[in-house]
């Protein structure tokens, strides 16, 4: 499905070239735990003419001369690293209808850099900075830069797959110029700060002004926070006269700031906040609100999972902020309003524990059982919220489920034949190993296979006695939750939960 769709947009881009449409977007599907894992579908997109370079020269030549043309062109850039940015030059790209992305199509193959992550005023040093209309960057790396890695004035940007580190201000930006970078969508790609900490509190993933009708989906935001001085910008803000905007399916993790519409009375107008999920283990210094709502009427948020360390995992402030629907949000903080915001509320459950949570640790805020509380306790938002955090169909059961992700039962219904015994497991949660405790009327040999939460195989047996207790050592295993499914001729795979620290 996912290589059909890719296959459909493809015609859909060459025939933008013959009819001048604007492009929009790649309609390939990806999630976060392709971000995570580096495998997501790479972009496939040519405008005009196409350029492949293999230097940094011949990259900077690439570009002013699609600059002198005026665009309908595609730059395609070879595996390598590209010392492309400095103070005294770097991309600036006045052109439309331009693509810029790898040949591979593997996000880290391609590595355009700066001088490093340091103050460069009263220069400006950025990754890119696009006044065109048009643009899609993808399947590449921008890093080490000292301001943005992207900047952008232009309508219609279509950021695809792009890994981000390492710059001295915010990663994107959308700069407000004229009268601001609409239409925008940003997909797939990872925000970070691997060393865990950002260089100064003047940092944020996405900080867009003036920025309407955007999309934000199925990204990673991990480690923006301030060392020192003040909290950092949010992992993703829209504020200054922005509106409309989709902030869908994003993990952020240990960010100072989670997702932010409006900013003191600099306003926002509507928008939709959904399925989000936002971890913060409180390690930094200004660790605050999950999602942050100030002087952002008409706003709906929208079935997010946020597990903080800060007093309000969701807040609405000032007077501004009215009109605004909060349901289906799973916290373990309180959803407050400051200054006088105004908001309505439906089904929220801000109780959840950390032991509800695949692993919670990592920042994974999956659920990892039934808990009545939370599935199927959901108020019904099938016109707003179709799918969940992993783009799988609400609800799967009989009603909605409350937070970012709509529990799928793993263990399905199947049970053992009524003339058999149990299949037990001790410990669970285990930690070096666990033992089966095979109890009743199986016997004979049977099969054991042992799925990771994503549906991966980590361990096979094809041949168990199965009269006789099991050990099975999981040093090695990643903590989190995994599924047994043991099946033999009588049965078909009989399944058990199996959680490891």
């Amino acid at each position: 499905m996912q290589i059909m769709k890719c296959l459909k947009f493809c015609l859909f881009c060459l025939s933008l070239i013959f009819f001048q449409v604007s492009l929009f977007a790649q309609d390939c599907e990806c999630n976060i735990t392709d971000v995570e894992n580096n495998s997501v579908m790479p972009c496939t997109v040519i405008i005009g003419s196409v350029d492949t370079v293999f230097t940094t020269q011949e990259l900077k030549n690439a570009i002013i001369q699609v600059n002198a043309d005026g665009g309908n062109r595609t730059i395609l850039i070879a595996d390598g690293v590209y010392p492309l940015a400095t103070s005294s030059w770097y991309p600036y790209i006045t052109a439309s209808d331009v693509v810029f992305r790898s040949l591979s199509g593997n996000r880290d193959a391609v590595v355009i850099t700066g001088t490093g992550m340091a103050s460069v005023d009263p220069n400006v040093e950025n990754g890119f900075y696009f006044v065109g209309n048009n643009i899609t960057i993808a399947d590449l790396t921008i890093k080490d830069v000292g301001n943005h890695a992207i900047a952008t004035e232009g309508d219609y940007l279509f950021v695809h797959n792009v890994k981000i580190q390492n710059t001295y201000k915010q990663m994107l930006k959308g700069t407000g110029a004229g009268d601001g970078a609409d239409n925008g969508i940003v997909q797939c790609s990872l925000f970070e700060y691997p060393a865990g900490i950002g260089p100064q509190f003047y940092i944020g993933g996405l900080d867009i002004h003036e920025g309407k009708n955007w999309i934000v989906r199925d990204n990673i935001f991990k480690n923006i926070a301030s060392p020192s001085g003040s909290l950092a910008e949010h992992a993703i803000h829209f504020w200054n006269s922005s509106a409309n905007n989709t902030i869908e399916r994003n993990w952020i993790i240990n960010c100072d700031r989670g997702i932010g519409f409006g900013l003191g009375n600099s306003p926002n107008e509507g928008g939709l906040i959904r399925n989000n999920m936002i971890y913060n283990n409180g390690s930094n210094p200004f660790h605050d609100v999950g999602i942050g709502l100030e002087s952002s009427p008409n706003t709906k948020v929208f079935n997010n999972t946020i597990f903080i360390e800060y007093p309000n995992a969701i807040e609405y402030r000032f007077a501004a902020t009215s009109n605004v629907l909060i349901i289906n949000n799973l916290t373990n903080k309180l959803i407050k309003s400051r200054d006088n915001g105004q908001a309505s509320f439906s089904t929220n459950y801000t109780e959840v524990q950390s032991s509800w949570f695949e692993n919670v640790t990592h920042g994974n805020l999956r659920l990892n059982a039934i808990y009545p509380q939370v599935v199927d306790a959901g108020t019904d938002l099938s016109n707003e919220v179709e799918v969940d955090l992993d783009q799988t169909l609400r609800p799967q059961s009989s009603a909605f489920d409350i937070g970012a992700h709509e529990f799928v039962d793993p263990l399905g219904s199947e049970s053992l034949p009524a003339d058999y015994g149990s299949i037990e497991i001790f410990p669970n949660p285990a930690k070096d190993y666990f033992t089966l405790t095979i109890d009743g009327k199986i016997k004979g040999h049977g099969n054991l296979k042992i799925l990771n939460s994503s549906g991966t195989a980590v361990m096979k047996n094809e041949s168990l006695d199965l009269s006789q207790a099991i050990q099975i050592y999981t040093t090695g295993f990643v903590p989190g939750v995994y599924f047994l499914h043991i099946s033999n001729q009588k049965f078909n795979s009989y399944k058990k939960l199996l959680i490891i620290h």
